[in-house]
């Protein structure tokens, strides 16, 4: 794939804003749905190009929420209204009449379930604004048209300016080891609340969070298992949960250290919290840097940074060695993740 970054930076700076890639998205779709609607001669494009706004959204996932609905509910509106059409045609019902009878038990589904509102809309075009031609062209065109409008706004949202949704799960992924590192450095002081190191978990989580989302959008950007294609990111989310569930143990072991340790082992816990925040360190720049671009071979560097990882023999304190002992092995198979797997896929 070509580095865009690397001969053009200026472009690359220009495309990776997220107002700018979504409103040449929203461009895009509206010019396809447009395109695909003067082909078909529809006699309401506009139903397509407003549908194409309302589908485009910055993430596959969300692209493909909105698209559903908008279908779902063009069809089950659509379908609704061809009893009151046949009312008026051929029983010549007054409208109100024919009108009331497919509109309230829309209204109750909505009421149960709100994503299906557009079937009200398409109900009130098909029977209020009624074709000049033959009154049930009027759903089949709507339906035609929300298809070309909701087909418009996936295609752009794949092949657009798409943002892949790797780059966010490790730019969060290091902004939650960043916070993991912080919760334990405040910890590490001793004069501070629980409750404060209750609410810096509280943005890790939500951190972690964004990097399981972004997770979900990558499984929706190929055909191919995302645990084939990328393992380390499918492996990702689970490790650094672990590291943050770890951290929370250890921070919590960590503020009754001051009043039970001698001066020495003291110096031996920061010692140990030194070689911590130097793994930590490495996998903040790993996760930064595969944001970036895909990395070379980083086995040989994991393994020279896991053996210069501390013991949790080098705390005195028992408690504070086992927590301290949990958060170091998983400490070692993140740093092992982030290695070996670029190891693999660097294999021929």
């Amino acid at each position: 794939m070509l580095d865009i970054s690397r001969y053009c930076p200026w472009l690359a700076r220009w495309l990776s804003n997220a107002t700018v890639c979504q409103t040449v998205r929203l461009l895009s779709a509206v010019g396809v749905a447009g395109f695909v609607a003067w082909l078909t001669n529809l006699q309401e494009p506009g139903w397509a190009l407003i549908t194409s706004v309302i589908v485009t959204q910055n993430s596959i996932t969300d692209t493909i929420s909105k698209g559903r609905d908008q279908l779902v509910g063009t069809l089950i509106g659509a379908t609704a209204s061809i009893a009151p059409i046949t009312l008026l045609m051929f029983l010549h019902w007054p409208l109100w009449m024919a009108f009331t009878i497919a509109f309230v038990p829309l209204a109750i589904l909505v009421s149960w379930k709100p994503e299906a509102r557009m079937g009200v809309v398409t109900l009130m075009v098909a029977i209020l604004f009624p074709s000049d031609n033959d009154p049930y062209l009027r759903p089949i065109e709507r339906v035609l048209a929300i298809l070309i409008g909701v087909g418009s706004g996936t295609l752009v949202t794949y092949v657009v300016l798409h943002e892949q949704a790797r780059r966010d799960a490790f730019r969060n992924a290091a902004l939650t080891v960043r916070q993991i590192v912080a919760m334990l450095q405040k910890a590490r002081t001793g004069h501070v609340e629980w409750s404060v190191i209750q609410d810096m978990n509280d943005e890790c989580a939500a951190s972690l969070r964004k990097v399981q989302a972004a997770l979900e959008e990558a499984r929706r950007e190929h055909w191919r298992p995302l645990d084939e294609r990328d393992p380390m990111l499918a492996r990702l989310p689970p490790g650094i949960r672990q590291l943050q569930m770890d951290a929370l143990v250890v921070a919590r072991a960590m503020l009754v250290l001051p009043q039970r340790a001698t001066a020495e082992e003291l110096e031996r816990a920061a010692s140990v919290r030194a070689g911590m925040l130097r793994g930590f360190q490495w996998i903040i720049q790993r996760c930064e840097s595969e944001a970036v671009a895909r990395s070379g071979d980083e086995y040989r560097i994991a393994a020279e940074v896991m053996a210069a990882l501390p013991t949790e023999n080098e705390t005195a304190d028992p408690i504070i060695r086992f927590v301290v002992g949990i958060l170091l092995t998983d400490l070692r198979q993140l740093i092992q993740l982030l290695g070996e797997d670029d190891r693999d896929r660097a294999a021929p």
